[in-house]
């Protein structure tokens, strides 16, 4: 039974991270594509800002399917990780508002990192960092001897 619970912790997880971290960068995307003005939001900029948090969870969803899931029980790693795919996600799915090619998809990864951050000391971040534990355990580990 603990197997099918560590399991079903793992899939929630899986889910949360699908639509919470998504939120998170496409929000970062969103209030820095229009540079603040939140009045001046579109159809389109929600368009582009849900692409971006797709594109950036994406990756760290396929690592859930790995032996590296276990590092997104970190807040820290977890976050930085998501940043930076952020940042590569706003890269590609959009061109910069602000000068410089580089520099709107670097304030993104940076927000979105910060914004997790943030959210992971929330009851609701805690919740999520509860479910990334059960990469942990694996399954077919075996118990520490008692020597």
């Amino acid at each position: 039974m603990k197997s099918s619970g560590l399991m079903r912790e793992k899939i929630q997880y899986r889910l949360v991270l699908c639509g919470h971290k998504a939120v998170e960068a496409g929000a970062v995307c969103l209030v820095l594509m229009v540079q603040g003005h939140l009045a001046e939001i579109t159809l389109a900029h929600l368009a582009i800002a849900s692409r971006t948090g797709l594109l950036a969870v994406s990756p760290a969803l396929v690592l859930t399917f790995t032996h590296y899931a276990r590092h997104f029980a970190n807040r820290w790693v977890a976050s930085l990780f998501f940043g930076v795919c952020t940042f590569l996600a706003d890269l590609v799915i959009h061109p910069s508002h602000y000068p410089g090619a580089y520099t709107e998809a670097a304030l993104t990864g940076m927000g979105a990192f910060l914004f997790s951050i943030v959210l992971s000391f929330t009851p609701v971040g805690k919740r999520i960092d509860g479910l990334a534990e059960a990469f942990l355990f694996s399954h077919d580990a075996k118990p520490a001897s008692q020597d």
